[in-house]
């Protein structure tokens, strides 16, 4: 699924990936079906989830978008499949704009409801629109730029033909010279028009796409402290602002109330820590489709709190922040990164965007990550890598700079280690019913968008059915009597195949609306599986923080303290002799104490601060955001649903009113 080579430059989509289509010849049509049954991970969903350790199985196939690398059985030189190419690779204003129109979420495929429903305004047969789907489909769900590029030129060719004529894409490559433009005409408000999926760290509704106007500038300066937390003021919103200010290391709201804890005392948390999913913050992140060599893929990041506009990143970008954020948040929530592969499919690049877009938007929403220097440059900088090659990043721990007052200690309670014990041995059923969850979404997402697509070819082959009819009865079509002469002569319906096909018509309009509807359906079930990933990326988090919290919460201070008290015993020792020098001996021995005892402090007030992260973890981040998306994700998860079966159940009911004057004989 994902080990399938992806082309390193600009493709061109050549006539032979559309003559090799499986269960396609070069110049017929076959059976419609030789070629819907998908392959193993069709559609981007496998048994496997991308960021497992289970290696991921490889796939013989090409990737959708890759079909150019498909000449088979075809001539380089052949001047009409050249000039196939230069239509479909430098295609006509009005091709793009087509495109446009349906492509709304910009992922560069098409589904089939929304090109048959575009087709369909062409006044073509329904059997010449399905000839020409299943000519330049390829994956049976969709239709990829090209492929649809190629449909509209099928179009053209057949609206400029005879009934008669056979449509191929031989007969395309022929006719490219005088090739007219398709007469298609697409309405502003078909039913088509479906909205992107939201994905990503949302709770509440989808992320906003625009960015503020406040007009922030990234500082340019070789002397930026990227460790400075002090909250950025341009272009934030106010929940990013501290009072009164604050210089480069003064120490910021960590999501501790004023006395200290996210609790009040009798353990209701406390009011500033409630609502925080009102105000987050919404960072997108898109693929950048113009690629700059293999390992060069590119990521367009924009956030809708800093107003830098978007900017472009790469992976290496996102991993040297999390390097960044680990140093200096060891003891804090952080997200991992999706992983890096060589060659990767679209399937994976898009799973990846996907997983980069969560990694961002969980550090952004994090109450004391969301202010670090680092991360503000990272979103906001737009000479990204020129920043980084003349600025020292300190990555000093957080605990340097930050310092707990004594409510902020008396906060954490004496039963830490017992509460996050109890997260600890329960994490591993809960991952793991989570893997279950997201996997068989994923498969029943596959189902949704397998059906969309049969039931726009169903909606095909109802309409040709209908079209067929007086062609085949014997009432409709011209015939002669014993004498000669002709009967029914004007090649008319007669009535009842006129009822029937007119019935047949509506059967059909309805199975494309169903198409659409499931369509709607895939955009719901694509947002709730980034909701449960989400939420599955929380609880990965914290599992991740459990092996460094026990990496790095060792320390030497017992070591230390021994060593104190063996100089303590030399120097009285020393003193007792009173051998000469012994006072030089002594202060060198009261020196070493004293450096000893200075590094015994720190570690045991590092001590405190990593139990404190531990239990603002717990109790503020993690507590509150797995409650609140598992709540919302769920809730408006059923509201879609049930919403989506109100609208199916008006489709039906509509085509049983109009069938109730459908004629029987």
């Amino acid at each position: 699924m994902f080990n399938a080579p992806r082309r390193m430059g600009g493709g061109s989509l050549s006539s032979s990936a559309f003559l090799t289509s499986p269960g396609l010849s070069s110049s017929g049509y076959n059976d419609p079906l030789a070629s819907t049954v998908p392959a193993p991970g069709a559609g981007g969903f496998g048994d496997v989830d991308p960021w497992s350790a289970v290696p991921s199985p490889a796939r013989s196939g090409t990737p959708r978008g890759n079909v150019d690398e498909i000449r088979d059985g075809i001539t380089a030189g052949s001047a009409g499949r050249e000039g196939l190419n230069g239509l479909i690779n430098d295609p006509p204003a009005i091709y793009v704009s087509l495109f446009d129109q349906i492509d709304t979420s910009g992922t560069g495929h098409v589904s089939l409801a929304s090109v048959q429903r575009l087709l369909t305004t062409s006044k073509l047969p329904a059997l010449t629109v399905e000839k020409i789907i299943n000519l330049t489909s390829r994956d049976n769900s969709s239709l990829a730029r090209q492929e649809f590029f190629c449909a509209l030129a099928l179009v053209a060719l057949a609206q400029s033909s005879s009934e008669d004529d056979e449509i191929s894409i031989e007969r395309l490559s022929a006719s490219i010279p005088n090739l007219p433009l398709p007469d298609l005409k697409p309405s502003s408000t078909s039913h088509n028009t479906l909205s992107a999926p939201p994905t990503g760290y949302d709770l509440g509704g989808s992320p906003s796409s625009s960015s503020a106007s406040h007009g922030l500038t990234p500082s340019a300066s070789t002397g930026f402290n990227a460790w400075d937390t002090t909250p950025r003021t341009n272009g934030l919103s106010d929940h990013h602002r501290s009072p009164g200010g604050g210089s480069g290391n003064q120490h910021v709201s960590s999501g501790y109330s004023a006395n200290g804890s996210a609790f009040r005392s009798d353990g209701v948390l406390e009011e500033s820590q409630l609502g925080y999913w009102k105000d987050l913050e919404h960072v997108e992140v898109a693929l950048i489709p113009e690629k700059e060599g293999w390992f060069l893929q590119k990521y367009r990041v924009e956030s809708d709190k800093r107003s830098s506009g978007p900017v472009s990143r790469r992976y290496s970008d996102f991993v040297w922040l999390l390097d960044c954020l680990v140093k200096r948040y060891p003891i804090r929530l952080l997200p991992s990164l999706p992983p890096k592969r060589i060659g990767p499919d679209a399937s994976f690049l898009e799973a990846r965007r996907k997983a980069l877009k969560r990694f961002i938007n969980f550090v952004v929403n994090h109450p004391v990550i969301k202010d670090d220097g680092a991360l503000n440059v990272f979103l906001t900088e737009g000479a990204f890598e020129s920043w980084r090659k003349r600025t020292k990043v300190s990555t000093d721990e957080e605990s340097h700079s930050k310092k707990l007052n004594t409510a902020q200690e008396m906060a954490i309670p004496s039963d830490l280690d017992e509460k996050l014990g109890i997260l600890r041995d329960n994490l591993p059923s809960i991952l793991t019913s989570y893997q279950k969850l997201v996997l068989l979404s994923e498969k029943s997402l596959n189902r949704l968008i397998n059906h969309s697509a049969d039931s726009s070819r169903l909606s095909l082959s109802v309409q040709a059915i209908g079209e067929s009819l007086n062609k085949s009865c014997f009432r409709c079509t011209n015939s002669t009597d014993e004498h000669g002469t002709i009967i029914n002569g004007n090649g008319s319906s007669c009535s009842l195949c006129k009822g029937v096909s007119k019935g047949l018509e509506d059967v059909g309009e309805t199975w494309i609306r169903i198409a659409e509807e499931t369509e709607r359906r895939v955009t719901i079930i694509t947002s709730h599986i980034e909701s449960l990933k989400s939420t599955r990326d929380l609880y990965l988090s914290f599992r991740d923080l459990f092996i460094r919290h026990d990496k790095l919460s060792k320390d030497n201070v017992d070591g230390l303290r021994k060593k104190v008290e063996s100089r303590n015993k030399k120097i009285e020792q020393l003193k007792n002799a009173g051998k000469p020098g012994w006072e030089i001996e002594v202060d060198k021995l009261v020196a070493a104490n004293d450096q000893d005892n200075s590094s015994i402090t720190s570690l045991l007030s590092r001590r405190v601060f990593i139990k404190a992260c531990m239990w603002h973890e717990l109790s503020v981040v993690h507590h509150s955001r797995q409650a609140a998306q598992t709540t919302f994700g769920w809730k408006d998860f059923t509201n879609d649903q049930i919403e989506g079966i109100k609208r199916l159940e008006g489709v039906w009911e509509g085509l049983k009113d109009k069938l109730e004057g459908m004629p029987v004989e």
